[in-house]
């Protein structure tokens, strides 16, 4: 087995743990944006549940963080090869802002979920940690679903 063939496997077993993560992320994001939307709305309590969402929530973006960035570590295996195909070289050359795109746009995501987190727990009103929660996080995955469709533009 050559090096490059155990680096293949290797990026697409992250690439699994990172679309495994993303899956659960987009679930917990349903969950907390209904139960936030409905919180504020009904001017429901902030629960433990709500509080432990909010965590899921932040640690699901640095898990992707962490995953992304190993699959961004070796370019190369992206595209199963060594690039020595001239159509794969132009298409890694079109794409080559992609990933930077995505990364800031990703890092900017989870400052700002952060910061949500940061206020909500700072604030005494529950009704106002729903709002909070519900802005700052709807930014966040609107910063998200822009970087995540930017690849498809292109």
């Amino acid at each position: 087995m050559t090096l490059t063939t155990v680096l293949i496997k290797d990026h697409q077993i992250i690439k699994l743990v990172h679309t495994m993560i993303s899956v659960t992320f987009l679930c917990t994001a349903i969950w907390l944006f209904y139960r936030s939307l409905r919180g504020y709305y009904k001017n429901l309590g902030y629960f433990r549940l709500d509080k432990s969402l909010s965590y899921i929530f932040i640690v699901n973006l640095y898990l992707q963080l962490i995953f992304g960035l190993l699959l961004m570590a070796n370019p190369a295996t992206l595209s199963g090869q060594e690039a020595a195909n001239q159509d794969i070289t132009i298409k890694m050359v079109s794409n080559r802002f992609w990933p930077v795109e995505h990364i800031v746009l990703m890092l900017f995501a989870l400052f700002i979920a952060n910061l949500g987190l940061i206020f909500s727990n700072s604030t005494e009103v529950d009704r106002e940690k729903h709002r909070k929660v519900l802005v700052y996080y709807t930014i966040a995955l609107i910063m998200i679903g822009l970087s995540l469709s930017s690849s498809y533009l292109i």
